[in-house]
């Protein structure tokens, strides 16, 4: 890297757990990226011991929302209704945003042996997707 200039940072997140609740702390360079981000940190907590089988046929999914936080929390939430009554977990996403506010996801991922029920909803309270210095972070926590 040259002398001056800044080093690009990757995509990742953070768990953070508390007593009732889990808080997501993301960061990627765009928002479809922090989409990803978000996909897999939620797959993240689900323990091993319950997947199954890959499923290879990609899902689509639109998501409809008036900003982009509500949008990530709309997400995580179709994600958790799919843990538990698809017992279908998203591990790869691709999205493209819509001009309209609209997110067309189209996801696959992996069968679940069981339902999982740890994360009860991802919450609107303290959700936010905001600039950061190396693009997008974002926050969403997840009642469980």
């Amino acid at each position: 890297m040259s002398e001056g200039r800044e080093q690009e940072a990757a995509a990742g997140h953070e768990l953070v757990d508390h007593t009732s609740e889990v808080t997501m702390r993301l960061r990627a360079p765009s928002f479809p990226e922090l989409v990803g981000e978000a996909t897999r940190a939620f797959a993240e907590l689900v323990p091993a011991s319950l997947r199954g089988e890959v499923d290879h046929d990609w899902r689509s999914f639109r998501i409809q929302a008036p900003d982009r936080a509500a949008g990530l929390v709309e997400w995580l939430n179709e994600l958790v209704f799919r843990s538990e009554v698809d017992q279908w977990l998203a591990t790869e996403v691709d999205v493209a945003p819509r001009p309209e506010g609209a997110l067309h996801i189209h996801a696959r991922g992996v069968t679940l042996n069981a339902p999982f029920v740890l994360v009860k909803a991802a919450t609107l309270h303290g959700a936010v997707v905001r600039e950061g210095r190396y693009g997008l972070e974002g926050e969403v926590t997840l009642d469980v």
